[in-house]
């Protein structure tokens, strides 16, 4: 009986605790047909060149620590779009977007959370942040159309907890525009 009078306990005091606000993205704005957003406050956003073929692409890099300016020229140029190693304290998201059909659009097993104006699933990686120091990897799969899936990679060096709200904050207000 006890057991479950301390678990009504946890569940009222989980209902009653308030959500977490995070902060609003202010940074620099990026606005294509399919997609609008800003990247947070302080950050900065290089818009990738986009080959001409091929099922994935990059997207958007963007980053709490400085980026080359030179990745809106050339894909080979945006492999390594930090201009010095991922510090401490740093984080960085490389946006890819994949053209897919059938089972190859399915998201990783994860529960769904919502990203934006979409429903999605964030997994932790193994790949995507080659040659950078980093403390964490994860990646954000997010379902566009039927036939597109947009990938957030994120590598992390021990970004502080207002790094990782910002983050969020950018995640919640990002604004797919395809039905």
């Amino acid at each position: 009986m006890r057991a479950g009078v301390g678990l009504a306990c946890v569940a009222l005091l989980v209902a009653c605790a308030p959500t977490i606000e995070h902060p609003v993205p202010g940074g620099p704005a990026f606005e294509s047909a399919d997609v609008r957003f800003a990247a947070p406050t302080g950050w900065e956003l290089r818009e990738a060149a986009t080959p001409t073929s091929g099922t994935s692409n990059f997207f958007v890099f963007l980053a709490n620590q400085p980026l080359r300016d030179q990745c809106g020229l050339a894909e080979a140029e945006c492999t390594a779009p930090l201009v010095d190693e991922l510090q401490p304290g740093g984080l960085l998201v490389i946006w890819a977007t994949r053209l897919c059909a059938g089972q190859s659009c399915n998201l990783p097993s994860a529960p769904l959370i919502a990203i934006g104006n979409r429903q999605g699933v964030t997994t932790q990686v193994d790949s995507g942040c080659e040659g950078m120091p980093v403390t964490e990897r994860s990646a954000y799969y997010v379902t566009v159309t039927p036939q597109r899936v947009d990938i957030l990679v994120v590598c992390a060096r021990d970004p502080s907890d207002a790094t990782r709200s910002a983050f969020l904050g950018f995640l919640d207000a990002i604004h797919w525009r395809i039905p």
